[in-house]
């Protein structure tokens, strides 16, 4: 009988140590990861999105867009899909060739789905282009 109760009373301790361990375990690290992201596009617009692991999100668009309209311009920026609203936008100008344009969003906030994106303007007007990146949830 007394060798019933003392493997019992072990079986007990490594239950409760077994439980205590994975407590634990599922208790640290609260931050979640993000999932997604990386580019899309053909070589001459190529949009990306990516979690730097820092508290920021880094998008960008590489842009050869060749011999263009003086009245070209680039809109280029984030997007959150969650709050549907702009992160952060800008305008430019395109040019000629080569282009990158970067940005990094400095305050995402957790659980949200970004995208970047590129629309090019081709003659200043509603003759455009749109390429998204694919979606990063932060």
């Amino acid at each position: 009988m007394r060798a019933l109760r003392i493997k019992r009373g072990a079986a007990l301790a490594l239950a409760t140590a077994a439980l205590a361990a994975t407590a634990a375990v599922s208790t640290a690290g609260t931050a979640a990861a993000s999932s997604g992201g990386g580019c899309a596009g053909p070589t001459w617009k190529n949009v990306c999105i990516a979690d730097h692991n820092n508290g920021a999100i880094g998008a960008d668009a590489y842009l050869d867009l060749g011999n263009v309209n003086p009245n070209c311009y680039v809109e280029f920026g984030v997007f959150d899909k969650t709050s549907w609203a702009f992160a952060t936008r800008q305008s430019v100008s395109c040019r000629n060739g080569y282009q990158h344009l970067g940005v990094e969003l400095t305050n995402p906030s957790s659980g949200h789905q970004y995208v970047t994106f590129a629309k090019i303007h081709w003659s200043g007007g509603s003759d455009l282009e749109t390429t998204d990146s694919p979606i990063l949830t932060y």
